[in-house]
């Protein structure tokens, strides 16, 4: 069983539909909100002001890609768009300080300009429409049911494995209580303008994301202080000023979207069985589920079957110290 419908969770089902693996989706969505909803969707493999590579860039990127190209293929439908991400320089003291370091930098995804520095291999997947389609596709299947996992009901004893996806909402679940959770609620802005390039990501302290028919999201905020689903009058504010930033001043605001990233305390995703019980999890991903949650969950099946190990940095194994205390 997989408790949870969103990213993590349908890609997920996709692996164990993949392998032939018999299983069931219980979506709990009347009681939580589903982050992945209001996902930017974007990945990258270059972060932070170094331009550094991101965690297992490699291996994580060259499956993203493979992984998404067959499933709009699965599917028949569209949803996986790689596109060019460009990072401007954002003064010229910085700009110095970057090419001065340049060959210390792996540059592999990077090609450098005068007044910037283009990603390559970055891109967005339309989250929601994946989401969508594959609830489509597993109710086909008649493995995708509207119902709330309760511990100890009848129903819920017939199954080998159940894996909790439940997002931020995982760190009230008491199995994983003791799991360092570090949820961030992030805002987004839809809007449309014509003042901007849809041909490429901009990412310059945050994001503008061209989506289509000149319509683009703008992101993203950070708060750790509360995790309600509506947004507020600061994000709200604060998007307004990075689209200044971008130099976008006329534009129609479509809509306001509200998601709370579950991220950890050391970065890491959380994969793995309970050592004690017949419960997993598949969740932690933060702001870069759309990239690690395939690869994980290629890995996390491959575990589950024997064949392989979860990396070590996010295994759940790295925390079975706490489930005995």
């Amino acid at each position: 069983m997989i408790v949870g419908h969103g990213l993590a969770g349908t890609i997920l089902a996709h692996h164990l539909h993949q392998e032939n693996i018999e299983f069931q989706i219980w979506n709990s969505s009347p009681t939580h909100f589903t982050s992945s909803n209001a996902a930017g969707g974007i990945f990258n493999p270059v972060t932070g002001r170094k331009l550094e590579r991101t965690w297992l860039a490699k291996e994580i990127f060259t499956y993203l890609f493979s992984f998404y190209s067959a499933l709009e293929i699965k599917l028949n439908d569209s949803f996986f768009f790689p596109m060019p991400l460009f990072r401007p320089f954002a003064n010229a003291e910085m700009a110095k300080w970057l090419l001065d370091r340049r060959a210390e930098i792996d540059n592999e995804f990077l090609d450098w300009k005068s007044e910037g520095v283009w990603v390559n291999n970055a891109g967005w997947v339309d989250v929601p429409h994946l989401l969508q389609a594959s609830q489509l596709f597993f109710k086909e299947l008649g493995v995708f049911f509207e119902k709330e996992f309760v511990s100890g009901q009848s129903d819920s004893s017939n199954f080998t494995h159940v894996i909790f996806c439940e997002g931020f909402h995982g760190m009230k679940n008491p199995l994983w209580s003791c799991l360092d959770f570090l949820p961030a609620k992030g805002e987004l802005l839809k809007i449309q303008t014509i003042q901007a390039d849809p041909s490429f990501i901009l990412n310059k302290n945050g994001f503008l994301l061209p989506i289509g028919r000149n319509a683009y999201k703008v992101g993203a905020t950070y708060r750790w202080d509360e995790f309600g689903p509506e947004s507020t009058v600061s994000g709200y504010e604060e998007l307004k000023d990075k689209l200044a930033q971008f130099k976008v001043h006329e534009y129609i605001e479509i809509e306001k979207m509200v998601g709370i990233r579950p991220a950890t305390q050391d970065r890491r995703p959380f994969v793995g069985m309970h050592p004690e019980k017949p419960f997993g999890i598949f969740n932690g991903f933060g702001s870069k589920g759309v990239s690690l949650i395939p690869y994980f969950a290629n890995e996390f099946i491959g575990e589950l079957q024997g064949k392989k190990m979860v990396h070590p940095d996010a295994s759940i194994r790295r925390f079975n110290h706490l489930f005995s205390i």
